[in-house]
């Protein structure tokens, strides 16, 4: 899962880690000026000038993506270039006040080897705290956003006792830049460590560390799905056969545990592709389309998906912002309307956001009873929004489908690995080496009934 990279790579002049090659593409710094957060949006082929002509002796912030319009918001993500952890050391009794910055470095990557966490490729201070940084050895597209984000959660998870703050895991989260100054304590952002490999910064592959960070859930998902046939076989029913390769795939290895912030994100993506390649991109009013469902509903069923991924104190923004780009104007800008029927979901998001972590934890292991984000079933959600065999097929969506173009693809997919060939390829071949279309008969000089009745007989 890579971008396409220029032979001559862009590298940041201030931290030494990959970055696209799109010079279309826009990145963010924010300075605080006079008590007020300015922030100016820059093309990526401005990186390099920009970062050093930046005046050393003020606040400034860079966001950690970037993105394809000059607006940093998540739903504008074009790529991602590593994970990040904001540790806000002076929080927490880990690392007492007589610790210096380098002792504070050793502690970290002791702590890493201890609990077998890949190490990070820089360790920068940002004045008070101290950030960390994995670098991906290619960015990652903006699909990649859902399991970017349930990385960054799994990160500050593992790094909680170090004081590592739970807010920082958006992908349009913005850092403080190597070379300036935290006027709050009047010390430098500085690179303390980087973990280097072959003269440059480690870089590790994207789904990779994934794989290897996130829960291992794969065990619970094949305990589950025992109990189930134990559950069958006691009511002397037989698991299906399909139900069963199923099972075997995913021992193999072949699929990936589900993902919640990578299934939300996708949903999201699936919405909008709808609203682009079936409606001409805005959603309309139920009564002036015929549709099954408006605006309204796209937007419930959105900003629950949203929430799922950004931070409480952004999602209002986010939602605002991902409502104007597929619904009415009339209908994002009324309060009676997007606001009003937020309202609910962002409240439930503010009090996930104020929970202390055993809460938290509490509240992730109550399952579909917890506090938060409304959860939805995908075949839900193609109910409510009334997507059709077509639509799934035609727009060729990712994960609002149901089990028969599940099927399909699976079918698809077989074929192909086995074939090379598409079913319309596949089809088209036995047609074109069917008998009926060789015509053998007319070769031998004898009638088509001649020839099946020899070849019944074994004489052709």
């Amino acid at each position: 899962m890579g971008a396409i990279l220029k032979k001559d790579i862009y590298t940041d002049p201030s931290e030494d880690r990959i970055l696209p090659y799109n010079g279309q593409a826009f990145f963010t710094l924010n300075r605080i000026n006079n008590g007020h957060m300015i922030q100016k949006a820059y093309k990526l082929d401005q990186l390099e000038f920009v970062l050093s002509h930046i005046a050393n002796e003020r606040d400034t912030y860079m966001a950690q993506g970037f993105f394809s319009r000059p607006c940093r918001r998540a739903l504008f993500i074009e790529t991602m270039t590593h994970a990040y952890v904001d540790i806000d050391c002076y929080k927490t009794e880990f690392f007492p006040d007589w610790m210096t910055r380098q002792q504070k470095v050793q502690s970290i990557l002791s702590y890493c080897d201890d609990n077998l966490i890949p190490v990070p490729s820089a360790i920068i201070s940002s004045g008070r705290g101290i950030y960390l940084k994995w670098y991906w050895a290619s960015p990652i597209p903006r699909e990649a956003v859902g399991r970017a984000v349930a990385l960054n959660k799994q990160l500050v998870s593992l790094f909680a006792p170090l004081g590592a703050d739970p807010a920082c895991v958006d992908v349009s989260r913005i850092l403080r830049v190597v070379g300036t100054l935290n006027s709050k304590n009047n010390q430098p952002v500085e690179l303390l460590h980087q973990t280097d490999r072959d003269g440059h910064a480690m870089t590790y592959v994207f789904d990779d560390f994934a794989d290897e960070v996130l829960p291992y859930s794969l065990e619970q998902i094949r305990e589950w799905r025992e109990a189930q046939k134990q559950r069958y076989e006691a009511k002397g029913q037989v698991i299906h056969l399909a139900r069963e390769k199923a099972r075997e795939r995913l021992k193999a290895g072949n699929r990936k545990a589900f993902n919640r912030f990578d299934w939300s994100w996708r949903v999201v993506e699936d919405i909008r592709t709808i609203a682009d390649k079936n409606i001409g991109g805005v959603i309309p009013y139920c009564e002036e389309s015929g549709h099954v469902a408006g605006p309204d509903m796209y937007a419930h069923i959105g900003a629950s998906m949203l929430g799922n991924i950004i931070p409480s104190q952004q999602l209002w923004p986010e939602i605002k912002t991902w409502a104007g780009l597929i619904l009415p104007a009339s209908y994002v800008n009324d309060k009676r309307n997007l606001l009003a029927h937020s309202s609910t979901l962002l409240k439930k998001a503010k009090q996930v956001a104020n929970m202390s972590e055993e809460e938290r934890k509490r509240n992730e292991e109550a399952g579909l009873h917890r506090k938060g984000a409304y959860r939805y079933k995908t075949q839900t959600i193609i109910d409510r929004l009334g997507i059709t065999s077509d639509d799934m097929r035609n727009f060729n969506l990712k994960v609002l489908i149901d089990k028969d173009e599940k099927r399909r693809r699976d079918r698809e997919g077989w074929r192909k690995s086995h074939t090379g060939l598409s079913r319309v390829e596949w089809l088209e071949n036995i047609k074109s080496n069917s008998l009926e279309n060789l015509k053998p008969w007319d070769d031998l000089g004898i009638s088509r009934k001649t020839f099946y009745k020899r070849k019944k007989l074994g004489l052709l």
